[in-house]
């Protein structure tokens, strides 16, 4: 990997010419609307930062993300960086970047907007199964989500389990990537079970929503479950917030649970053959000083069983969350009964003879003074 750096200093020897594309389709840095040709009906809408996403009918495989007419003027300057930016990579992490996430292209313009939008791949047709719903399946997209659940439920929708071994080829190629932005200077702070699809059978990953990425720091997208303890709301998310959301990913991913048994799961140290992997997440999601926080190579470095080489003294961490509580069984609700139904019990239940009440308890005591009185009398 390489050595960090800013993409300020992103390499501009190809201008404005066709950009060196392995993806199969080599365009100019910037295009205006009319130059794409026409586009299909949006896969998706108001989404994030995009008004659509619509695909592109003469170049398959190819999308149009076209953003809100509010975005920053400075935003055609950061997409441009962006789209410079694998051209400053060793041939390899270009080669992965590349194939990893739906990186920008070009940068769409028009009369008075530099920024229409951008020119993005397609994710892969490998990140596509059959979801298996009851009596019903659906094709889509696998969100990296599943892999936060346990083997049993991901094959209860008809995906291979990925076991142990699964689990950590995905979480290898996820830091891979993380470390790539990271050595750009780049910002995501968007890392969370949306943005990611899983290929169960290709145990591999791909990062969407990459075109947002900012050099340094950028507004810190809020995610439920996804906030860092130590980024005050409102501040910009970093480098750091960046390490505590990758680190968050990687444990739920790691340990298929998604609430504080993951923290406690991941203390247990249950992977013998990546030792270092424990320590790694747990001064990414605890340390008290923020940027104390392990950097996306060194959890890279551990998943890959290397070595853990940090600064002493050892980071100080926060307790572990609290695991929950099991919930209080309260007694189920019984419904009202139906009157058919009740109709019916009472003609299935024997009829059961009637019990004495109190009233005529005290008659029957009555009957037999009466009687032992009459007795009396007779004999004076």
């Amino acid at each position: 990997m390489t050595e960090p750096h800013l993409i300020d200093g992103a390499d501009d020897s190809v201008g404005g010419g066709p950009a060196a594309d392995p993806r199969g389709w080599a365009l100019p840095r910037t295009v205006s609307v009319s130059d794409l040709g026409p586009l299909a009906e949006p896969i998706s809408e108001h989404n994030g930062q995009a008004i659509a996403v619509k695909p592109l009918t003469n170049h398959p495989g190819w999308l149009a993300k076209l953003y809100r007419p509010d975005q920053h003027p400075e935003d055609a300057d950061r997409l441009d960086l962006l789209i410079s930016a694998p051209g400053t990579l060793p041939e390899a992490d270009r080669a992965l970047l590349y194939a990893g996430t739906c990186w920008p292209a070009a940068r769409i313009h028009e009369a008075g907007n530099p920024a229409v939008g951008c020119v993005i791949p397609m994710a892969p047709e490998q990140y596509r199964s059959e979801l298996r719903r009851g009596e019903f399946s659906d094709r889509r997209f696998v969100e990296i989500d599943w892999l936060a659940k346990s083997d049993e439920s991901i094959r209860g929708v008809g995906l291979p389990p990925p076991g142990f071994a699964g689990r950590l080829a995905a979480c290898r190629q996820l830091t891979e990537l993380a470390t790539i932005l990271e050595s750009l200077g780049l910002v995501y702070s968007d890392w969370s079970f949306s943005n990611a699809f899983w290929s169960p059978d290709q145990r591999s990953v791909y990062l969407i929503d990459v075109d947002g990425c900012q050099p340094k720091k950028m507004p810190d997208i809020h995610q439920p479950n996804w906030a860092d303890p130590l980024t005050p709301p409102g501040t910009d998310a970093d480098e750091y917030t960046d390490r505590y959301r990758l680190g968050l990913l990687v444990a739920k991913c790691m340990t298929g649970r998604r609430d504080a048994h993951t923290f406690h799961t991941v203390a247990a140290s249950p992977w013998q053959n990546q030792p270092a992997v424990s320590e790694v997440l747990l001064d990414m999601l605890l340390a008290t000083d923020r940027e104390r926080r392990p950097s996306a190579a060194q959890l890279n470095q551990a998943l890959n069983s290397g070595p853990y080489l940090r600064t002493v003294p050892r980071p100080t961490r926060t307790a572990l969350p609290p695991l929950p509580t099991q919930p209080t069984q309260l007694p189920i609700p019984q419904p009202p009964a139906d009157p058919d139904t009740a109709a019916t019990e009472r003609e299935s239940v024997p009829p059961q003879p009637p019990q004495p009440g109190p009233q005529v308890g005290w008659i029957l005591v009555l009957v037999i003074a009466v009687i032992l009185l009459f007795v009396i009398a007779s004999n004076h």
